[in-house]
Order: structure tokens, then sequence, then C-alpha cells
């Protein structure tokens, strides 16, 4: 679902990250634990943040809109936590953080003015909202599902397509076939040339990541003889979004220090 789970985990061997299967069977069954005590549908495992004083491990719970998630947080593999919502000026503050997390959720960040912003001045950020923020952003600008993941049914809403068999060799290489998996895409922004070749307006829901600024943002690797693709962001190092067809499978998963590449325009 574009949402790491336990069989997940191998998988993600082809981008380098590892658990053994200790590792694994703890830090997953203490998820199920979470969505037993919370009620939760469902609980997926987001990510690792690098911290200086300890590391971070972030979990989600979609609602059946997709788009309205919960966040948690462990520093132990055991005890999860959720995560406080934040408002839209807590998120704009913490884009303006650019050190390292520290480890320790109740740190306040020294948020510095915004100089295009003549009112802003220096204020404070509980590190737990900025882990909120990050999770948010990074949801919004880097998370892919492969195009026909999912579709969009008679009453509107988005499904996952049960149909779906992976992409085929050709479109495994192809950046156009990984779509950014956020709501408010308009159809509507497509060219007619477009549309007449190849758009499907029930799969054709999301917009490709290939529209991207600056190009080269995204970086696409076919593995396995074609049967697999990694896809990592360069915008944010450590996201990383993989695909195999044998077996079927499509994930993502981030690993590093919650920092944004701001000089990625200079880079390609």
């Amino acid at each position: 679902m574009s949402f790491m789970e336990s069989q997940d985990a191998a998988m993600f061997n082809l981008a380098g990250f590892t658990l053994n299967i200790e590792e694994r069977a703890s830090l997953f069954n203490s998820l199920v634990i979470k969505k037993e005590q919370e009620k939760l549908p469902n609980i997926y495992l987001w990510g690792k943040v690098l911290g200086i004083q300890q590391d971070y491990l972030l979990a989600q719970s979609v609602s059946e809109s997709l788009f309205d998630r919960k966040y948690y947080y462990t520093c132990d593999s055991n005890n999860w936590f959720q995560l406080p919502e934040i408002t839209p000026e807590e998120a704009k503050l913490a884009e303006l953080a650019h050190g390292r997390f520290y480890g320790d959720p109740s740190y306040e960040h020294t948020i510095p003015k915004d100089y295009s912003d003549p009112n802003s001045s220096e204020t404070k950020l509980r590190e737990e909202k900025r882990l909120t923020a990050l999770m948010s952003i990074i949801n919004y600008q880097a998370q892919i599902v492969p195009r026909g993941a999912y579709y969009r049914n008679l009453d509107h809403k988005i499904i996952k397509n049960p149909n779906f068999r992976g992409l085929d060799t050709e479109d495994m290489k192809n950046i156009d076939s990984f779509l950014h998996f956020r709501d408010g895409f308009e159809v509507t922004s497509r060219t007619l040339s477009e549309r007449i070749e190849k758009f499907d307006d029930t799969i054709d829901i999301f917009e490709s990541i290939g529209n991207d600024e600056p190009k080269g943002a995204w970086a696409v690797n076919a593995e396995q003889e074609g049967t697999a693709t990694i896809v990592r962001s360069l915008q944010w190092p450590g996201y990383t979004f993989v695909h195999s067809t044998s077996p079927l499978s499509y994930a993502s998963f981030y690993y590093g220090t919650g920092q944004k590449n701001h000089n990625i325009g200079f880079m390609l």
C-alpha cells in the first residue's frame, strides 16, 4: 500500500536497509500491540530519524480517506507514543528548522526569523511537533505509488486496486510510472496531448513525479533483471520506495536525519 508492513522488511534489503529477525519481530509485534491498544484500523512503520542523542522510529495509522493520518514514535522499539497535531503555522515553522533532530521529544528548537515575512520573529518549536511536521511534509512531497495501484470509483473514493499486478518491465524504468500519493491533483493540469495519448481518468488520479522540479530530483533504478525498482528522492535523502513484481509488493521507508536537501538545484 506504499505503507511498510512486516512482510516488506526483507524487500528493503535491496535498498541497503536491514533488520535482523529479532529486530523485525520485536518492532512489528510492538506495532500490533499499539494497534490493539488504540483500536486503530491499521498501523505501519514509516521510517527512522537519526537524532544526536537517540534515534526515533516512526509509524503512521491511515484512515479510510487515506490522507488523514495519526503519527507515532518510539525510541526503544517497544513503547509507542502519539505525536501531537500541529497548526499550519507550526508546519511553516518546522520548514525553517534546518538543524539535526536532538532525540528528545520535549527539546525546543530555536526557529530563526523568516526574513520574507516582516511580521515574523525568532520563536521556539518542540521537537515532537517538528517530527509531526516532518512526516506530513515528506508524505506530501515524497510518498509515491506505482501508476495503477489505486483508482477512483464511481463514488469518487480512492481505492486500492485489487487487480493491480505490478508495472511491466518497461514501465519499471519510466519515472512517469510513479505517482505522488497525495490528495488534490486536478486532471485539468494535464495537457490535451497527454490525455489523448495515455490518460486514463480512473487510474491517473495522482501527479507523476516526472513533473517535479528541478528535473533529476528522483533516481529510478531497476533491479533483479527488471522485476524490481528502487526510487530514491534526492530532495529528501533517505526516502526510498521499492516496487517488486515477484513477489508483488510496493512500499516506502524513510531513513535519514530529517533534513531536506536545499542545495539540490545546484547539484543537478
